[in-house]
């Protein structure tokens, strides 16, 4: 199964301060151009939304417009920096932007924030995915109980410097299924987005980046080289980063290796020329959408992979699960 996930946001820059008050979400306005990149190849969307987007009424309509399509989701999203209950600090630092390092409290307070939007509008997001991909077991424990059924936070073998940031290192691109809580309670499925290497297998490629980054050989720029001589570099289904300009090969080793799913990521303020870091110029939003393109062309000439949403993909996986335990 294959996936395309949007990180529905605002539109700031990246390497300035995150924006706690009046952010700007013109680039939502263009959702439908890259809606039609997806109808066009028959694929199916889950738009990750977050309270910025919900709380702005131009916004809200093409959203609400989107969510009548047969193909389309709109899951939760939050940015912490600017959900209420918002902090007295003028500045957020960079630990206060993930979720999982606020407090329980705080965290279900602004969880009820973004959710009580998504009521007024009418929607009942069954999906997930954390600003910056923060989750923790507080956020599923809340989600779970408003039906919940998929966190799409993950992303494997992966982690950065930030202060706090979450530790995905020892993840892989399998799904992991959380059981129920209780009798009468439903499994939440963590699906992964789709980050690993150009070879196989992926485990052994993590580990070697691993201790060279973390030892004087970093010094030597050996990932560097051999990502520049073809032999093994991380790859990416986020088509608007460089690790996701050329989506074909990493798209047919995927296939020789068979996930369960795969997701292909973007965030909204690509759409939109200085939208965010990695779209500074109208060359390159038209490259992210002439990417997505690409991937999504691929992937539709292939039988054996199946479009599907989020929840279809965390429904697809329990059912399965529970027929091999019968």
């Amino acid at each position: 199964m294959y996936t395309v996930t949007v990180d529905t946001e605002e539109e700031w820059d990246w390497d300035g301060e995150y924006p706690v008050s009046n952010p700007a979400v013109t680039n939502i306005a263009l959702l439908p151009e890259l809606q039609e990149v997806c109808d066009r190849n028959g694929a199916s969307v889950t738009y990750f939304t977050n309270y910025a987007v919900l709380a702005d009424p131009s916004a809200r309509k093409v959203i609400l417009g989107l969510a009548k399509k047969r193909n389309v989701e709109i899951g939760l999203h939050i940015h912490p920096w600017n959900t209420p209950p918002l902090s007295e600090a003028k500045r957020v630092i960079p630990k206060e932007t993930f979720l999982h390092n606020l407090t329980p409290q705080v965290i279900q307070a602004k969880l009820q924030s973004v959710c009580s939007l998504f009521d007024e509008c009418g929607l009942r997001p069954t999906s997930f995915r954390g600003g910056r991909y923060s989750t923790n077991s507080v956020v599923q424990e809340f989600l779970r109980d408003r039906g919940a059924i998929a966190d799409c936070s993950i992303l494997p073998f992966s982690t950065w410097p930030d202060d706090g940031a979450p530790d995905h290192r020892h993840r892989r691109l399998e799904p992991r299924r959380l059981p129920p809580r209780y009798v009468g309670d439903h499994a939440m499925w963590e699906i992964p987005l789709t980050l690993g290497f150009s070879r196989r297998p992926f485990g052994l490629w993590h580990r070697c980046f691993e201790v060279i980054t973390n030892s004087p050989l970093r010094h030597l720029r050996i990932i560097g080289l051999s990502q520049r001589l073809g032999i093994v570099q991380k790859s990416w289904l986020n088509i608007e980063t460089p690790l996701g300009q050329r989506p074909v090969p990493f798209l047919q080793l995927l296939r020789r290796i068979r996930p369960p799913c795969i997701d292909f990521c973007l965030h909204s303020s690509s759409l939109i020329a200085g939208g965010n870091t990695f779209t500074r110029t109208p060359a390159d939003r038209c490259q992210v959408l002439a990417n997505l393109d690409e991937g999504l062309s691929c992937v539709a000439g292939w039988s054996d992979f199946r479009p599907a949403t989020v929840t279809e993909v965390a429904t697809y996986l329990e059912m399965h699960h529970a027929n091999s335990r019968n």
